[in-house]
């Protein structure tokens, strides 16, 4: 290889790694991870990823106009220093509040749409064709191994974020004055419709994959849990990718493809097995080489845009949006995903059909237990045999008494008659932990998850014994039981979020600092670290992770005492819910003090 084109092959290598870095450790992770402590999990939360979504698919579309009228990949160096900026802004727009993280979110996704077509339609300017696979492959497999360094993935946001903003600016510098490009290669629309379902499969697969592995503490932790775990992600990424990069340049898109549909249709039947994370991260690999090859290989922005915004971007949200429905991966979807990609392939007369099919037929013939297969009312019903079995009624009512301080610590109520028709009645022996009639509204799986297992981790002093055997490789129980305790109150969500949005502290209740600083260590140490840095013990364990409480927030007086009180539903922010008032504004005080003594960094 020349000297020339061993420069070029390095200078594509090195962009795209850093427009994926930009694109994995923050697009993807960090910049959600500094929104949900100010919008939640809820439907601001959808609000701001629409944000980013429209913003990609726009700015998609901008960089396919800007390069068929100039035909030249200079301005990637503009769409990667308008992603720094961006970025840059995401850290800024918290104390903003929802509306400004949709606009940081808006110029993110638009920043690296931009970067992305406009990259890969360009790629072709510094890398012969018959190295365009061997380019994606190293590219996508160094990003991949960078956000899986223990520093970088453990981070954070705020550190993941600074991470992204040297990559995009590291990728502008060496962006600057790329050649020009030649577009003389069109597209046949036929390939072009076909890619696009091929894609949009893929990316709908490893999206809900990722949120259900990202949300479940037990998975999160044989995918990422260690340093060790996270060293062999990252080695296996980059091999992955670098093999499939040797075959797209053999001409095995195809089989790539479906090899990649196979590997994540596995993992998402598989996804509670000891290897699904192999699975999970092969297919991953595989075809982001060639979602990065194909578009660079076709030479035409158009179909670029088109590709990465119907397949990224809207790929990305339908997979979210599903797991997060239906709390996983239907059997149904990952077997017919696959179907589609071999459906796009033989649209595209490519090859390779015939693998995926056999995969795709033994993981449905061998993975009907898994979870993801599983309706989850059908566990739920399970789960509410463990919690009899296991003596949960002993220690935990589930009657909210009318006209009492239940209603706003653990309500709404529901009528007696309603409770006793279940059969049996789990009114409960007496109470010597919280009611659990709605804690479904009140913690989620993941917090509860690590309170069975480890109850003073998560609670110190409490005297609730620890139930791990319930979650021991193999066994089903304790998934069970956690699928029950988050289906109470699931019709009750409305009316507790009326509650809380009606509660006001006292007008007496008195601020004692030093009562504030004591319930802090006693109550949020654990998560958010001593000095509320977001860094506890369990903050590793927890997604999204525990917010950095230094920070400045959009937060008055009354809704800070509310997240102190009820926590943030629908994430592992838990609230103190039986603590009076006076505790309450006190708490709140020393948080409050917590971010005047930090500026933002």
């Amino acid at each position: 290889m020349s000297e020339c084109k061993r420069s070029g092959l390095i200078r594509a290598v090195a962009l795209i790694a850093a427009t994926y870095v930009y694109f994995l450790i923050f697009a993807e992770f960090a910049f959600l991870e500094l929104a949900r402590p100010v919008v939640g999990d809820g439907d601001r939360l959808r609000l701001v990823m629409g944000a980013l979504g429209a913003g990609g698919a726009a700015g998609s579309v901008l960089a396919a106009r800007l390069f068929k009228k100039e035909a030249r990949g200079g301005r990637l160096s503009s769409w990667l220093l308008l992603c720094a900026f961006a970025a840059f802004a995401a850290l800024l727009s918290p104390s903003l509040g929802v509306f400004g993280l949709a606009a940081a979110g808006a110029a993110v996704g638009l920043a690296l749409g931009g970067s992305t077509v406009t990259l890969a339609s360009g790629l072709s300017a510094l890398v012969s064709r018959s190295r365009l696979g061997l380019a994606a492959g190293l590219g996508t497999g160094a990003a991949y191994a960078i956000c899986n360094l223990p520093w970088v993935f453990a981070a954070m946001p705020a550190t993941q974020t600074w991470v992204a903003i040297c990559a995009a600016l590291l990728g502008s510098a060496l962006a600057s004055g790329l050649p020009s490009v030649s577009l003389s290669n069109p597209v046949h629309a036929r390939n072009g419709l076909g890619w696009m379902a091929v894609f949009l499969a893929l990316v709908w697969m490893d999206s809900a994959a990722f949120y259900i592995i990202q949300h479940t503490d037990s998975l999160k932790s044989a995918t990422w849990g260690d340093a060790w775990t996270l060293g062999g992600n990252a080695a296996a990424h980059f091999l992955a990718a670098v093999l499939a990069g040797l075959a797209l340049d053999r001409g095995w898109a195809g089989s790539v493809a479906a090899v990649a549909a196979g590997l994540l249709a596995l993992a998402c039947l598989w996804i509670e097995h000891p290897r699904a994370e192999l699975a999970y991260v092969a297919g991953v690999s595989l075809y982001s080489a060639a979602l990065v090859y194909v578009p660079a290989r076709e030479e035409r922005p158009g179909f670029a845009a088109a590709l990465f915004a119907v397949a990224g971007w809207g790929g990305s949200a339908l997979g979210i949006g599903m797991a997060q429905d239906l709390h996983g991966v239907p059997a149904w979807f990952a077997f017919a995903a696959p179907i589609v990609v071999v459906g796009g392939l033989w649209w595209c007369r490519r090859t390779g059909g015939l693998v995926i099919l056999v995969l795709a037929t033994l993981g449905f013939l061998f993975a009907t237990d898994a979870r993801a297969a599983e309706p989850y009312a059908e566990a739920a019903a399970r789960g509410r045999e463990v919690y009899v079995s296991e003596g949960c009624i002993h220690c935990h009512s589930q009657y909210v008494r009318p006209g009492t301080a239940d209603i706003m610590r653990w309500g709404p109520e529901r009528p007696l008659d309603e409770l006793l028709r279940e059969l049996p009645p789990l009114l409960g022996n007496r109470r010597q932990g919280p009611d659990l009639l709605n804690v479904g509204n009140r913690r989620t799986p993941e917090w509860n998850r690590l309170h069975l297992v480890a109850p003073r981790a998560v609670s110190p002093g409490s005297r609730m014994p620890s139930y791990a055997r319930l979650f021991a490789p193999g066994e089903r129980r304790g998934e069970d039981l956690l699928a029950y305790l988050d289906s109470l109150g699931e019709h009750t969500r409305e009316a507790r979020a009326e509650q809380i949005a009606a509660w006001r502290p006292a007008p007496d209740a008195r601020i004692d600092v030093r009562a504030g600083a004591t319930w802090f260590v006693r109550a949020c140490v654990q998560c958010h670290g001593p000095e509320g840095r977001g860094d506890g013990p369990l903050a590793l364990r927890l997604s999204p992770r525990p917010a950095d409480l230094t920070r400045p927030r959009p937060w008055d007086d009354v809704e800070l005492a509310r997240l102190v009180k009820f926590g943030r539903p629908g994430t592992a922010m838990a609230g103190h819910e039986a603590l009076d008032d006076d505790a309450v504004v006190s708490l709140a005080r020393h948080v409050r003090r917590l971010q005047d003594s930090s500026p933002i960094r």
